[in-house]
């Protein structure tokens, strides 16, 4: 029923699903919750409905890493510090809600940017509108963020 795993989520084989006529929705939900219940594992979440699941503080940061149409059926969530993979070519892994793993340095360079620090909460969607005001042009239609005024000073 699992076609592969890449980057903490599960893919599963809809096709076999179907062949065997199965639920998909009951499928995601037994592998899931099969799933949280192995060390390492802090909790397994189906991806189906993942707009609308509440109950678990970890659910937000796990909906700013998902998207609908390219990601998995299930998310796995691991404990802190754990890493999932025993060997192979993985040499780390991003994508856990955990603190560690969530904190981004940015870095802006350049002629007119004042060397500073700033200490306030920042997210990296504000990154590609702080590059676009800084060339004077449109930001990306896609980008969601504002840009940071510290840069723009």
């Amino acid at each position: 029923m699992v076609r592969f795993f890449f980057r903490l989520y599960i893919y599963l084989d809809d096709g076999k699903i179907e062949a065997a006529k199965l639920d998909h929705a009951q499928v995601t939900q037994t592998i899931a919750a099969a799933l949280t219940d192995y060390e390492g594992i802090n909790l397994a979440v189906p991806t189906e409905n993942m707009a609308t699941q509440q109950g678990n503080p970890l659910l937000e940061q796990v909906r700013r890493n998902h998207h609908a149409t390219r990601s998995g059926d299930i998310y796995i969530i691991q404990d802190p510090y754990w890493f999932l993979f025993d060997e192979g070519p993985i040499a780390s892994m991003h994508g856990s809600p955990w603190r560690y793993d969530t904190h981004v340095p940015i870095i802006f360079s350049g002629p007119k940017i004042e060397a500073q620090n700033v200490h306030r909460l920042l997210h990296p969607v504000g990154v590609a509108p702080t590059i676009s005001a800084l060339l004077g042009m449109t930001p990306p239609a896609s980008a969601q963020g504002s840009p940071l005024q510290e840069v723009l000073k």
